[in-house]
């Protein structure tokens, strides 16, 4: 059975120019550098003779050649062998560099390849064996893992051909990135392990694994640096989302009885005045109320603000004022309680309209990132004039818009009326 990759579902903003130009290239050198070492003479012995082939392969047992680190990975020694590398390096290709454009993806190919090189031919200085290793597959693996690391639950598009006596037989799959570099890693470190890491075997495996850990390392380090957008798909932002749920839900589990106890509570108290029978003014429980729920944010107990605020803003007329409930949304975020905050935002943009253009955005951005709600989000953005925003807030309102139709294809299910 044969199987090809096509194509993929993960955001695509650059056509692969330099990764069909790395296609063209290996295929060229293949014939121009042909997988020879040995000459015939006049006589018709077989001679010893360093050809082109020989010289930038890379060399194993026999010292450090830097200039070998970068030019065996455009070798290959059969056609089978370019064939498969190439293949593979249009699927994962196609993604990196639709992210980083063609300078920074060709920069990142030189690089994972020359670290590969220099990390394999150091590893085997030592070891005995003799001869050379050539091919683009360990680049092709540091590719595939910065898929897994910047598109994790992204798909690629692939091609199944089964022959079958006189009948062939053809259909189509997609499998996530994570699963693809899961299931090639897995197989790499298993082969390594049954070669005993010695032999020539081995030394597939390793480079493989080689081209993978630096792939890894580049594709979290310019996460990190914030070199590439992957629109909070990747790795680090799926974790970081998960873990912000798996505290949402504790905390909220944690805080349940004492919403339930603060729901009991009388809807406001009344207190005596100064001089002595009095009510406080609708101004004085309103300044009351404000320097309340204020102490319970400071508090961290948010379950008991927000239904506190419920109460209060149900019994007091105009309250709070814009600016009150502005500083009380910036406190929660503050002390990164965004989603405790979403009441509090959702009431900012339906009181102040016209001043809340931004609070739309910041409520759209909570709606997605951590509540998982695309239609609410999209209502949301919806409520936004059209140009009122800045070059780059209408580029985070057009993101947020392409990510919340994307979680709706991808069936992220949400319940009507929630958020």
């Amino acid at each position: 059975m044969l199987i090809i990759p096509m194509g993929t579902d993960a955001p695509i903003y650059h056509w692969p120019k330099a990764t069909v130009a790395m296609i063209v290239l290996n295929t060229v050198l293949f014939f121009l550098v042909p997988p020879h070492s040995h000459h015939v003479d006049e006589e018709g012995n077989e001679i010893a003779s360093a050809t082109l082939y020989d010289r930038f392969a890379l060399t194993l047992g026999d010292g450090l050649h830097p200039i070998q680190w970068v030019t065996h990975n455009f070798l290959h020694i059969g056609i089978g062998h370019l064939v498969g590398n190439m293949v593979f390096l249009w699927a994962f290709g196609l993604v990196v560099e639709g992210k980083l454009g063609m300078i920074r993806f060709l920069l990142i190919y030189l690089l994972i390849g020359t670290l590969h090189g220099a990390l394999t031919q150091t590893l085997l200085l030592r070891s005995g064996l003799t001869g050379s290793a050539v091919g683009a597959s360990a680049v092709i693996f540091g590719l595939l893992a910065i898929c897994m690391v910047w598109a994790p639950h992204n798909e690629v598009n692939c091609t199944w051909i089964l022959w079958f006596g006189f009948r062939v037989f053809v259909n189509q799959f997609d499998v996530k990135y994570v699963w693809v570099a899961a299931f090639y890693i897995a197989e790499q470190v298993l082969g390594l392990f049954l070669s005993g890491l010695t032999g020539r075997a081995a030394v597939t495996e390793l480079g493989h694994l080689s081209g993978a850990l630096w792939g890894t390392v580049i594709g979290l380090g310019m996460l990190k640096l914030k070199l590439v957008d992957c629109e909070g798909w990747d790795v680090i932002s799926l974790w970081k989302k998960n873990r912000r749920l798996a505290k949402d839900w504790k905390r909220r589990g944690e805080q349940l009885d004492r919403q339930k106890k603060a729901e009991r509570a009388p809807r406001h108290q009344v207190t005596a005045g100064r001089d002595g029978g009095d009510e406080f003014s609708d101004e004085d429980r309103a300044a009351a109320a404000s320097k309340k729920l204020g102490k319970l944010i400071d508090m961290g107990d948010y379950a008991a603000a927000i239904s506190f605020y419920d109460r209060s803003a149900r019994t007091l007329a105009d309250w709070p004022p814009a600016h009150e409930l502005l500083d009380r949304i910036k406190a929660m975020h503050a002390r990164k309680a965004e989603v405790d905050s979403l009441p509090l935002m959702r009431d900012y943009c339906r009181k102040y309209p016209e001043s809340a253009t931004k609070m739309r955005l910041k409520l759209a951005q909570v709606l997605l990132r951590d509540r998982q709600k695309p239609v609410a989000a999209l209502r949301v953005l919806a409520e936004i004039p059209e140009g009122t925003l800045s070059g780059q807030l209408e580029a985070a309102r057009v993101g947020m818009i392409r990510q919340a139709e994307k979680m709706r294809e991808d069936g992220v299910l949400e319940l009507e009326g929630e958020d």
